[in-house]
């Protein structure tokens, strides 16, 4: 084992987090696929118990297996087993996920297997990609009693971590060994990427022989799932272009779009593009895992045997076929990102509109309510004016009519007294002082706070707020409420 492979081993197991097992008694899927010489292929899939798992790597051949290996030349037997588990977060605080297994049989299967421990160090720091190890010059496994050529294959993507190994016990017999890892709380039941996975490994298992039969799975199960998501991405952008009225069967912004429903909107089209990104950035992963198949076959194929050989060449004539499907996925790809780039940009455009519609109506409504309120102000001025005419008099009169003055006419005289004169001559000039006074300090408080517009233009040259404020909206209520841009 060299120094990165130990490191990988001891960082792993010191550092990797295990969850509890999911209830009473957890189970774990295991897919087993065994081809043997002149009988059909056998498929089996069940739910294990976490201590039988180990066991299920280590299980013997059956005797048409072991009678095949003695054979001189001619068929081949293989077996391939494949045990699922789940890596979850269990807390968003924690920055790696937890191996919902325990330590001590995720550490027997990686053993049984014989996988190169540099695969432990992708699985630990979460790494996507394409990764290949080639055989190790020591091996330790418990299984194979002749030891041949062990290869560790590794590929990470968004929802699932693929890692198996492919060794020949002899000229006669091949065994694949997989780890496949399901990622952000993914379920094989339920599970659109898993699904698609076993129902492809289910319809290639007779070419279980080859070792590039995982890699050409993933790779087509990835590319079928896809077609799916990328359908509903492309009727999420046509929804929405209906909705702004920027799709070619639509006639215009027929209503005005609130805040939310635009801001809902423009979540969704930056959902579609996260997810164009991904998926492009997983079409050049199973770009890469093709070229090495295809690479890797013609540069080894001397050393396979011809029931290899075979199933090799069986995978590798629908591969450009595959290919040609990516591409196309690809180039649909590109063409709905740009429709998404520029709808998102009409979205954030009518965004700004609203909320500058939106301001125009505030200010609209602060308006009216600066008129209500000097209406209102003009009502209290009304009556602060009647007041004031009235005080004086009755200030004199309620003055007057103390006992202290006598005003009680003579016998015989009128009810108007000839000193009645009095009360005029100070109500009067009483009344007048007080409007005066009013008058005098209200202009003179006017004059010292009033700015004069003259055309429009304030002191400094600038343009009167109220002219700027009518002129907004006037410009705003004029807005056209439709636009002939469409999309295709």
């Amino acid at each position: 084992m060299d120094e990165f492979a130990q490191l990988s081993r001891e960082n792993f197991e010191v550092f990797q987090r295990y969850g509890d097992a999911i209830g009473p008694d957890p189970k774990h899927r295991a897919i087993a696929v065994y081809v043997e010489p002149d009988a059909p292929t056998t498929y089996v899939e069940k739910d294990l118990k976490l201590d039988q798992l180990p066991k299920f790597f280590r299980a013997r051949p059956s005797s048409s297996i072991l009678k095949a290996e003695k054979a001189e030349s001619g068929s081949q037997a293989a077996s391939l087993k494949m045990v699922v588990l789940d890596s979850r977060l269990e807390s968003w605080s924690n920055s790696y996920p937890s191996l919902w297994t325990s330590k001590d049989v995720f550490l027997r299967l990686i053993d049984v297997m014989d996988m190169n421990p540099s695969a432990l160090w992708l699985l630990r720091s979460e790494y996507d990609g394409f990764h290949h190890f080639l055989s190790s010059p020591s091996s330790s496994s418990p299984v194979e009693e002749e030891e041949g050529s062990v290869d560790t294959f590794y590929i990470g993507t968004s929802s699932f971590v693929l890692i198996w190994t492919f060794s020949r016990r002899s000229r006669s017999s091949t065994q694949t060994h997989a780890l496949w890892i399901l990622r952000q709380q993914q379920s094989i039941n339920s599970n659109a990427p898993a699904a698609w996975f076993v129902n492809v490994l289910r319809r290639h298992q007779a070419h279980a022989r080859s070792p590039y039969l995982l890699a050409y799975v993933a790779a087509l199960s990835t590319c079928c799932t896809f077609d799916g998501e990328i359908s509903y991405r492309a009727h999420v952008v046509r929804l929405i272009e209906r909705q702004t009225g920027y799709s070619q069967h639509a006639s215009g912004l027929e209503q005005r779009l609130g805040m939310q429903s635009l801001t809902v909107s423009i979540k969704e089209v930056g959902q579609v593009l996260n997810h164009n990104a991904n998926k492009e950035r997983h079409f050049r992963l199973m770009e890469t895992v093709l070229d090495f198949v295809l690479q890797d076959a013609i540069e080894c194929m001397e050393m396979r045997t011809e029931a290899e050989v075979e199933s090799t060449r069986c995978l590798l004539a629908a591969v450009p076929l595959l290919r040609s499907r990516m591409h196309a996925s690809q180039e649909y790809l590109k063409y709905l990102k740009e429709r998404a780039e520029r709808l998102s940009t009409v979205l954030f455009a009518l965004l700004t509109h609203e909320d500058s519609a939106v301001n125009a109506e505030l200010a609209d409504a602060s308006r009216k309510i600066a008129e209500a309120a000097q209406r209102d102000s003009s009502s209290m001025k009304t009556v602060a004016i009647m007041t004031m005419a009235f005080l004086p008099a009755t200030f004199f009169a309620a003055l007057f009519s103390v006992p202290s003055l006598d005003w009680r006419p003579d016998p015989g005289g009128g009810v108007i007294q000839p000193t009645f004169w009095v009360y005029w001559a100070f109500t009067l000039p009483a009344t007048a002082l007080v409007f005066g006074l009013w008058f005098l300090f209200d202009h003179r408080a006017e004059r010292g706070s009033r700015i004069r517009p003259v055309e429009g233009i304030v002191g400094d040259g600038s343009r009167s707020d109220v002219n700027l404020e009518e002129e907004a909206i006037h410009i705003i209520r004029e807005r056209p409420r439709s636009v002939d841009i469409k999309f295709d």
